[in-house]
């Protein structure tokens, strides 16, 4: 979707034959980009052991990140609760169908009951209007009110824009090639509301994706300010 042509990808981190670093490829406006290995099996398969590595590769990212954005796939697969669980921040996208809404209540329901993880991000992706995307977010709410105890947040709506559709044939950013369209606007104000969220300040009780990291370099960033 950005006219990348990655000559490796994740399988070949797994295989052993490559390094994260080795396969990460730069794209537009300073964005890394770790490819994924869409089309094999194997990766879809992947054992508790197999998914724990895929974390801790990142713990070996040279350079220091802003932001991760861990892009699972849909569904609770075991690699995709896995992955949830590892980021600081879950962000579940629906969209107005039921299908859409029926696996965003699956996948809230298994993070709350089985993990712990009662805080979530909301984005509704392809509607209409501001109002719509509001109006969806409200009736996921008035499911997992009355049946979970979880806190729903409104991260922002995305919406159906035909410039989008365009960017991605041009293989381009919407921001980079229609800044002022209606998709462009939005996911920039999505990006302001991620800039308010708490810095980590301390590594979990469980596998996490390069916190470790990100908290020794605040600790260090601390120490220089001071």
């Amino acid at each position: 979707m950005l006219g990348l042509q990655p000559r490796f990808n994740f399988s070949h981190v797994m295989n052993g034959e490559k390094s994260i670093n080795d396969i990460m490829l730069e794209g537009p406006a300073g964005l890394r980009i770790v490819p994924g290995a869409s089309g094999i099996q194997k990766m879809a398969e992947l054992s508790a052991l197999e998914q724990a590595s895929v974390v801790r590769s990142f713990s070996e990212l040279d350079g220091k990140l802003d932001v991760l954005i861990v892009d699972t796939a849909a569904g609770i697969s075991s690699s995709v609760i896995t992955f949830a669980r590892a980021c600081q921040e879950v962000i579940v996208v629906v969209c107005d169908e039921p299908t859409s809404l029926t696996d965003a209540y699956a996948f809230i329901k298994l993070l709350a009951r089985d993990y712990g993880i009662f805080r979530f991000q909301i984005l509704t992706n392809m509607v209409q209007s501001a109002e719509q995307g509001q109006n969806l977010f409200a009736k996921l709410c008035k499911v997992t009110d009355r049946y979970l105890d979880v806190a729903l947040s409104f991260l922002g709506a995305i919406p159906d824009d035909d410039y989008l559709r365009k960017a991605v044939q041009k293989q381009t950013p919407v921001m980079q090639a229609f800044p002022q369209c209606r998709s462009s606007q939005a996911i920039r104000n999505v990006a302001r509301k991620t800039e308010s969220w708490p810095v980590v300040e301390h590594a979990g009780g469980y596998l996490e994706f390069f916190v470790e990291r990100v908290v020794q370099q605040n600790y260090a960033d601390g120490e220089a300010l001071a």
